[in-house]
């Protein structure tokens, strides 16, 4: 197969109009020099991707599938100029950094902004992923640096002790789970739940954790944060889950009672995770120097 760029953004631009004469206006190109690389693009696949009709043109089966990965090439065309472009206006990395809800929420906040004022010429992106996600996305190279909650399969990964934190209860003051020394979470879930968003990894294991149990989640209400959590307990709408890190944060200007979660998987090890062929790029191993460093 031979084709080129150009010939992707004027096919990608047919299917977006419908039409080649517009598409070519819109690239620029000439119609006759549009109509040319359409006829060679569908020479070099072997295929007609297009059906021309009286008031434009349709994709065939097989433009679909073409269509289809000529945007993925093209985003990833555009990744990778915006990334190189960064070199050459002085900026010494990019790094993709996935961690999961508690980690984004509670510790990145702190953590971040001093390496970044530190650090001018490094970006770092952040993705929430669950942590079985974000081991994948290190193995495959898709992400940098992983912060996980331990217990899942590192597939040989180079892990490094983050933080640690453990979930508990907190209801409203007064609440009768608030009298127990601690709770288990079916006895959570008989009450009105105040849970994340289901996108948040963190909801994601509390109601994967309640399916296991063949038990359901009286949800109340979904928020966006841990915070938006604690102020929703606290003015009496119902129980949650949440790292004790955020309590302690929250505890002297909101109004809740904090309850021992007594299950196993409440204690929770952060931890980093990276690749172990070779050392780490000079501005990836500053992230990861920062992140491991003592905190005070």
């Amino acid at each position: 197969m031979r084709f080129d760029l150009t010939d992707l953004r004027l096919f990608a631009a047919i299917a977006a109009c419908g039409n080649i004469t517009k598409a070519a206006e819109s690239l620029p190109i000439a119609v006759a020099a549009a109509s040319s690389r359409v006829k060679g693009l569908e020479e070099s696949v072997g295929a007609q991707l297009l059906v021309r009709r009286s008031r434009g043109v349709e994709l065939t089966p097989a433009g679909e599938v073409f269509l289809n990965r000529t945007i993925s090439i093209l985003r990833e065309t555009a990744k990778l100029r915006h990334d190189l472009s960064q070199f050459s206006e002085g900026t010494r990395g990019n790094i993709r950094l996935f961690a999961n809800t508690n980690v984004i929420h509670e510790y990145l906040p702190a953590l971040l902004p001093k390496f970044l004022v530190d650090n001018p010429r490094i970006n770092v992106e952040v993705e929430e992923h669950t942590s079985p996600d974000i081991v994948r996305a290190v193995d495959e190279g898709v992400a940098d640096l992983g912060i996980i909650v331990g217990l899942v399969n590192t597939r040989g990964l180079t892990v490094t002790p983050f933080r640690q934190d453990q979930l508990v209860v907190i209801v409203p003051e007064g609440h009768a789970l608030a009298r127990e020394p601690a709770v288990r979470f079916h006895q959570v879930l008989e009450w009105n739940y105040i849970g994340l968003n289901e996108s948040t990894s963190h909801q994601q294991y509390i109601s994967k954790t309640a399916l296991m149990l063949g038990q359901s989640i009286r949800f109340r209400v979904q928020v966006e944060s841990f915070e938006a959590t604690c102020h929703m307990v606290a003015a009496g709408v119902g129980v949650s889950i949440v790292p004790e890190s955020t309590t302690r944060r929250l505890s002297g200007t909101l109004a809740f009672a904090i309850v021992p979660l007594y299950e196993d998987w409440s204690k929770r090890d952060l931890e980093i995770v990276s690749r172990p062929t070779g050392p780490l790029a000079p501005h990836v191993a500053k992230l990861f120097d920062a992140l491991t460093e003592t905190p005070e």
